[in-house]
């Protein structure tokens, strides 16, 4: 695991939204667990956290190519019960055709989900973290891969005031890792790349996208998920926030 050290001034620090300020309540792995149970299937949630990291890279390079959301409906379909199947597999659970049809039809994941704050909760870490940033004149944003505008999300968990600028790629008409995501909160804030960071929990499109556009990239590794990584990371936002601050 690589380590994040500031390596001068930074002036901007931009956030992923999902898994890195907030998470599904309760987690995707304990729904999809719950649910393979009632199907008899012995599933550990702790062995579907760590499988999970193969169905968001599938996530990340189908939604790159064509937007999930701007596909017809028998395409959604399709790629959903794809992204189960592979992340079963991952897991060395059952991933028959019927058995992911089976979980499909009671599964329900943040795709399904209407992206409001009722089903998410905010990491305790969060707050502390602007306030920080705020208080050494760093300036903050979201970057956010969204099929809607997150800002009401933002605004429920009290942040959006701590931020300069909510970004998201409905809205914009791109997806992370495309280069142009970024520019939109890069451009607006007129800020340098060379004197930005961007943290998220996804390498293919947090780390790739930030880095294309010659920013630096940090992950947020809650779950414990990249050790063999040589990515820079931390474990909290307030490391996070006490390394830029420390690097003034």
């Amino acid at each position: 695991m690589g380590t994040f050290t500031s390596n001068g001034a930074i002036d901007l620090v931009t956030f992923d939204l999902y898994d890195t300020l907030i998470e599904l309540n309760p987690p995707r792995w304990e729904r999809l667990a719950g649910v393979a149970r009632k199907l008899g299937i012995d599933a550990d949630p702790l062995v579907l956290r760590e499988a999970d990291r193969i169905a968001e890279d599938y996530f990340t390079v189908e939604n790159g190519t064509v937007p999930i959301r701007d596909r017809d409906t028998a395409e959604r379909e399709q790629f959903r019960l794809e992204l189960l199947r592979r992340w079963m597999e991952a897991a060395d659970l059952p991933h028959d055709p019927e058995t992911i049809r089976e979980l499909r039809r009671t599964y329900l994941s943040e795709f399904d989900e209407i992206a409001i704050h009722h089903h998410y909760r905010l990491f305790d870490d969060v707050m502390p973290a602007l306030r920080t940033l705020r208080s050494a004149g760093v300036k903050t944003a979201v970057i956010s891969n969204a099929d809607d505008d997150v800002t009401i999300v933002c605004v429920h968990f009290d942040f959006a005031v701590l931020m300069d600028l909510i970004v998201t790629s409905a809205l914009v008409g791109y997806e992370k890792p495309d280069p142009r995501t970024y520019h939109a909160a890069l451009e607006p804030l007129g800020a340098d790349p060379a004197r930005a960071v961007h943290v998220g929990d996804q390498p293919k499109s947090d780390v790739v996208g930030a880095r294309g556009v010659g920013m630096g990239a940090v992950l947020i590794d809650r779950y414990g998920r990249h050790n063999g990584t040589d990515i820079p990371t931390v474990n909290s936002l307030t490391e996070l926030a006490d390394k830029v601050v420390a690097g003034q």
